[in-house]
């Protein structure tokens, strides 16, 4: 039987996480309308060792992919190769997405095939990004678009470009706090206070 919510609700499955890429092996296969996205926002976070697999590419996937791009699908022999912690698939048929979803598993990798939530093992939320400042949400896969929706909300009414800067003069501060030999109580009480008084959330 599944733990429920106090309200009796079934609880939500995913559990967010921040993943450092830079060090990372990511499959990308596939190169339809979701490549650019992908590799916009891979090369966004520092991600290093991406390998995208396309058989028969476009110019365009060829532009976008350069000396990253392997012309071909992958095969077995690749994930045992380089055990990519993510593989993220895309613009192909569900058979091969659950084919090689299954083999990146065997070899330890987190899978994504965009767009058919029964084979991911993670979705991806809508990213603000403001600096330092990330801000994401997530419906759980259940309603993509409301999620860009908040995000461009919160955006254009909340977190908005200062909040780069901002973020930054809180670190400094926490910094020499720090140094002082405050505690992680104290630490946060007195970013409160500082937020407080600069009357940035209201």
């Amino acid at each position: 039987m599944c733990a429920q919510t106090s309200a009796g609700a079934t609880p939500p499955r995913m559990f967010p996480i921040m993943l450092d890429l830079s060090a990372a092996t990511i499959f990308v296969v596939g190169a339809g309308f979701a490549l650019p996205g992908r590799l916009t926002s891979l090369n966004a976070h520092a991600a290093a060792r991406v390998h995208i697999f396309v058989a028969d590419p476009s110019d365009e996937a060829r532009t976008l992919a350069g000396d990253r791009l392997i012309p071909r699908w992958p095969e077995e022999a690749d994930f045992a190769e380089h055990r990519p912690t993510l593989v993220f698939i895309a613009d192909v048929e569900d058979t091969d997405a659950k084919r090689w979803g299954d083999l990146a598993r065997v070899h330890g990798a987190l899978v994504h095939v965009h767009d058919r939530i029964p084979l991911c093992d993670f979705h991806l939320p809508a990213i603000l990004r403001q600096g330092h400042l990330q801000v994401t949400v997530s419906t759980d896969g259940t309603a993509a678009g409301l999620s860009r929706l908040l995000r461009d909300y919160l955006a254009a009414k909340v977190f908005g470009p200062e909040w780069a800067e901002r973020v930054e003069e809180i670190a400094t501060a926490r910094l020499a706090w720090k140094k002082e030999g405050l505690g992680m109580a104290k630490l946060f009480e007195a970013i409160a206070d500082m937020v407080k008084s600069r009357g940035w959330l209201k």
